[in-house]
């Protein structure tokens, strides 16, 4: 018995004994559903939607989720995103039954704009307390370094305060911008 027939009866025993061989339809999603578990575990899509307000059809975190899978499969442009989905499992990916052309651009330039309108450092902040937690990760320190300066020497150490604030006086700007 090869691997399709082990799959079929497979399949039979969980209808009742119905199966139509060709009922079947195959979607290609590699490992975008090992993506969206962890998406899951993060909370990624009921997080952006408490942050970012909406009355659009397709919720924000749900399109969010549908741009992160896509950017993960390998493909470049941020955009056709719906052509993307069009032969993919939508339910199995995203969480719920979608048509692919609600993924179209203009809803994700929506939640695009929705997103820098709620405070995407609020939004990323949140997403990586989320990840600290669902991981356990340990956080005796944390640096958040959002700054374009990279700056290098010598800190204080554990438990140390400084009695002024840190004046950077050597580095270079990460962006080649020497105004910041």
């Amino acid at each position: 018995m090869d691997a399709f027939e082990d799959l079929f009866s497979f399949i039979k025993r969980r209808r009742g004994g119905m199966f139509d061989p060709e009922e079947i339809e195959v979607s290609d999603v590699h490992h975008l559903t090992i993506v969206r578990a962890f998406a899951e575990r993060i909370d990624l899509v009921n997080t952006i939607n408490q942050l970012v307000p909406s009355n659009m059809e397709v919720d924000p975190g749900t399109v969010v989720l549908a741009m992160v899978l896509d950017t993960l499969s390998g493909r470049h442009p941020l955009y056709r995103i719906d052509s993307f989905y069009e032969h993919k499992d939508i339910e199995l990916l995203l969480g719920r039954a979608l048509d692919f052309t609600q993924l179209g651009d203009d809803n994700c330039g929506r939640v695009l704009d929705r997103l820098f309108d709620a405070n995407t450092q609020r939004i990323f902040s949140q997403m990586a307390i989320n990840a600290l937690r669902a991981f356990e990760i340990p956080t005796r320190q944390v640096h958040f370094d959002t700054t374009s300066r990279l700056v290098f020497g010598d800190y204080l150490a554990s438990g140390g305060e400084l009695a002024v604030p840190m004046k950077i006086t050597k580095g270079y700007s990460k962006d080649h911008r020497p105004d910041l």
